[in-house]
């Protein structure tokens, strides 16, 4: 019984491992995906307002490449998956920051708007 149950397990991590197994196109549509989060944020003023999650996303895109350069295609889609969601991190957190000045720009005005016309607060 034991061993049958080890014979399955070990079959069962083997099944996993194959499926697991990225190939070069799989690798480097991570890749362009990755890229492409990345230059998003920068678009997006992630610089400005969220530098860490940018600096975090560029440092992972770095390591995907290096692991890409190496043909460790597992290693290149997995640092690219996590550059690709910290570049979708820091853009949206510049937007959340971009929104939120834009907002207590309306509302200062809307305040002296008010206070022009004598309106309540």
């Amino acid at each position: 019984m034991n061993t049958i149950r080890s014979v399955l397990a070990v079959a069962l991590a083997a099944s996993c491992g194959f499926a697991q197994a990225i190939d070069r196109d799989a690798a480097q549509l991570e890749l362009a995906q990755a890229a492409t989060a990345v230059q998003a944020a920068e678009r997006d003023d992630a610089m400005r307002y969220a530098p860490r999650d940018l600096d975090e996303a560029h440092a992972t895109f770095e390591v995907a490449q290096r692991a890409a350069d190496a043909r460790e295609w597992n290693d290149a889609a997995y640092y690219a998956e996590r550059a690709k969601v910290n570049g979708d991190l820091a853009s949206a957190r510049s937007r959340q920051q971009r929104a939120e000045a834009a907002t207590e720009e309306i509302r200062r005005s809307v305040d002296a708007l008010r206070a022009e016309t004598g309106g309540a607060p």
